[in-house]
């Protein structure tokens, strides 16, 4: 699959194309492999099904065509892994492991360290963050032992599942109350990764402080306050990407954090939007022009954000807050 476009949807990574690769290698692992049913039955139900459905069907056929001892049909999905994938790399043929993933947290919560193990491997060729939660919730002490271990791990894509699988508000997976209630166990965490070598970890670990600001600001900006004293230019870049949700808050704590204090007198004028016209429509073109003037004696860090304000049905306004540059005046 080259990419997604109008004419390769998401759910299109899930196809007779890599179902029948699966099949294949399911096979070569497990001798009584019904190879031809397991595959009509996968692919009939394709086409009215999204993404996350055909990942789910995917699951409850291997569930009903692999061995019913779940040890067994663990150690054969793994067994059909392709190689390990480079970090930050997309693969869409590996997309199917979403699934398999799947099939280790809804059938593998009873044999901990061999899922775990599985879910070792399947993230070194796609990611298991979503199934990592569900033992976390099920088995919280030991699988906080495995990540104090994993955050040394070798493997980049294992260090990120470290931190991609603990953020508090990890998109399309639910939440973790209990994260969002006392996030200090994964600041530990994070405390070992904020320095990582892959700028792949990293960025996971600037997005799960980001998380974390949401519902614990203070923890948030204690911790960034602490990692912006370091001289490392990754843990810097991390302080300025995990700020993104304090910025926009205008919260003065984090603008003083990045040498950008609130309390600088700034003069706006000239503001301006071409074309100026009475109203705009989703996808038009807008240039926003102003002018900026520092009235300090001596140079000052701006950070410069701006709001849409977007017209609901009711008639109300909603607000969205995007970035828009730093500037030194």
């Amino acid at each position: 699959m080259a990419g997604l476009s109008q004419d390769n949807l998401l759910k299109d990574v899930f196809n007779a194309e890599v179902v029948r690769a699966l099949s294949d290698r399911i096979g070569r692992a497990y001798p009584g492999w019904q190879a031809d049913q397991f595959e009509r039955e996968t692919l009939v139900a394709f086409p009215e099904l999204s993404f996350m459905q055909r990942s789910h069907h995917l699951c409850e056929m291997l569930h009903r065509h692999l061995p019913t001892d779940p040890r067994r049909s663990i150690t054969i999905l793994v067994k059909t892994l392709g190689p390990v994938i480079e970090p930050g790399v997309t693969v869409w043929e590996n997309f199917h492991i979403i699934a398999l993933c799947e099939f280790v947290s809804r059938y593998g919560r009873d044999h901990f360290d061999l899922s775990m193990g599985a879910l070792y491997e399947m993230t070194r060729r796609f990611s298991a963050e979503g199934s990592l939660r569900t033992f976390l919730e099920v088995d919280y002490e030991r699988c906080m032992q495995k990540l104090n271990a994993w955050v040394a791990d070798p493997d980049p894509h294992v260090r990120r599942l470290v931190s991609e699988g603990t953020r508090p508000r990890l998109p399309m997976t639910g939440r973790i109350k209990r994260f969002q209630e006392n996030p200090r166990p994964v600041i530990a965490l994070l405390e070992k990764l904020k320095d990582d070598s892959e700028l792949y970890v990293r960025r996971s670990v600037a997005n799960n402080i980001n998380d974390i600001a949401k519902d614990n600001p203070d923890v948030a900006l204690a911790t960034l306050r602490k990692w912006a004293r370091m001289r490392s230019p990754r843990v810097q870049w991390v302080v300025r990407h995990a700020a993104r949700s304090l910025i926009k808050q205008g919260h003065p704590e984090i603008l003083e954090i990045l040498g950008a204090p609130s309390d600088i007198r700034i003069e706006l004028s000239d503001l301006r939007l071409k074309p100026k016209l009475k109203s705009y429509r989703i996808g038009d073109t807008v240039e926003l022009g102003f002018q900026l003037r520092l009235r300090e004696k001596k140079a000052a860090r701006v950070i410069v954000d701006y709001v849409m304000h977007y017209q609901k049905a009711n008639g109300k306004q909603s607000e969205k807050v995007f970035k828009l540059r730093d500037w030194q005046l």
